[in-house]
């Protein structure tokens, strides 16, 4: 909800000082309102949030779940299917601030994800691989971008730089290097994105938050004083809804109100994950035709570059964004050219076992930035949409707990308001 600024003037004194700050916080209380904390001499107050629905059970709505629940705050978190059931699920999973991405904002948005990121591993227990990753491309036209995209890293100080085959192979010594100069980006790490929006599940429940899947969200009518949310299963009573609905927010911001596409179509990736092999991969390794990475646990997860084969039955099939292959055979047939296009750069990945092959259908803002923020004019109502959401999940859980219970506007978040689309 939007900030109410309150100025109270301040009392010289210890003492005295923390006497007006009790009364303060007395007078509020009684009004209904909560103190956000102190900006100068400025006091934002909000009226009190008790009750979020979220809308989406993927590693966004996961993490403002866990953050939200937490601090105390009512939380019920509805799916159409499940936790991490679609992108969250099928998900490369690179942690990254990788490129110096415009405007500046993103880059620190993403740079301050990754220290969240430490914190939250520790948190929740939870493993998070830091090994850095190596990229590199055949094509000298990417190569002379990626050589620009270092430059520009290291001039705000990131630990990043070109390096040659030898030092590459002392980063992973599998890996055929072969005339080729590689980008090291040693900040960098992986994660088991499915593990970790089940264990931000988890965690968000144990603090007292509901999760009610399968539920289809068919409508959010904001009304005086709170929210309704509509499902398949009747209808519940909120005082703020977070949508973080992946590729299905076009359908929902429609509804509320929203006249244009917030979301460009979403693409569909193969990510290939074996069953866990001794370690083999030190880094994330991302290349022209594949990217592959090793998680803590020894599965290696490969990702492909060039999107399925652009064919009439194949667009048929992708039309309903499956999740996974019809048949076996089909998805061990796509898996193993997705191995093998790995194994010409890593040849000890040819001939592993395959545990899963599913299809990660990306959400993927018009503009390619992040949507974060109230909806303009409707401030019950809160939008959580990204591609990078797996790099950014714990600062978007933490912000928006903040914006949502603190009553704040956090300028960290300037370049993603909605209204930019508009």
């Amino acid at each position: 909800m939007p900030s109410v600024l309150i100025r109270v003037t301040e009392v010289q004194g210890g003492k005295s000082q923390r006497s007006a700050m009790i009364r303060r916080r007395a007078f509020l209380k009684a009004a209904g309102l909560v103190a956000a904390g102190s900006f100068g001499r400025a006091f934002a107050v909000r009226p009190q949030v008790n009750h979020v629905a979220i809308v989406g059970a993927g590693i966004i709505g996961a993490s403002i779940a866990y953050y939200l629940s937490r601090r105390g705050c009512e939380v019920t978190l509805f799916d159409k299917t499940g936790p991490a059931a679609q992108a969250s699920g099928n998900s490369f999973a690179w942690l990254n601030a990788s490129w110096f991405d415009r405007p500046d904002g993103y880059y620190d948005l993403r740079k301050k994800s990754l220290h969240e990121y430490r914190w939250l591993g520790t948190e929740l227990d939870f493993p998070v691989r830091w090994g850095g990753s190596l990229e590199w491309y055949r094509s000298a036209t990417q190569q002379q971008d990626l050589h620009k995209g270092v430059d520009r890293l290291r001039s705000r100080g990131e630990p990043v730089a070109m390096i040659g085959v030898r030092d590459a192979s002392r980063l992973e010594p599998r890996l055929r290097a072969v005339g080729n100069e590689f980008a090291w980006s040693r900040a960098d790490g992986a994660v088991d994105s499915a593990a970790l929006t089940h264990a931000l599940v988890e965690r968000a429940l144990a603090h007292g938050a509901r999760l009610l899947a399968p539920a289809m969200v068919n409508a959010i009518n904001a009304r005086a004083g709170g929210v309704v949310v509509t499902t398949d299963a009747g209808e519940l009573a909120v005082d703020t809804v977070v949508v973080a609905a992946g590729t299905g927010a076009n359908a929902l911001t429609r509804q509320l109100g929203i006249g244009v596409k917030l979301l460009a179509p979403a693409t569909a990736g193969i990510i290939v994950t074996t069953r866990p092999v001794e370690p083999l991969l030190n880094t994330v390794c991302y290349a022209d035709d594949c990217h592959f990475l090793q998680l803590p646990d020894g599965r290696v997860v490969i990702g492909e570059k060039g999107g399925p084969p652009k064919t009439a039955a194949h667009r048929a099939y992708l039309a309903e964004q499956p999740n996974f292959y019809p048949d076996d055979s089909l998805a061990a047939e796509h898996a193993r050219r997705v191995i093998d296009a790995a194994g010409t750069h890593v040849p000890d990945l040819v001939g592993l076992q395959i545990e899963r092959v599913g299809v990660g259908w990306r959400p993927l803002p018009i503009d390619g930035l992040p949507i974060i923020g109230h909806i303009p004019g409707n401030p019950r109502i809160y939008l959580a949409s990204m591609h990078s959401g797996v790099t950014l999940a714990p600062i978007v859980g933490r912000s928006v707990a903040m914006e949502i219970l603190d009553g704040l506007r956090l300028e960290s978040l300037a370049d993603f308001r909605v209204e930019r689309l508009l």
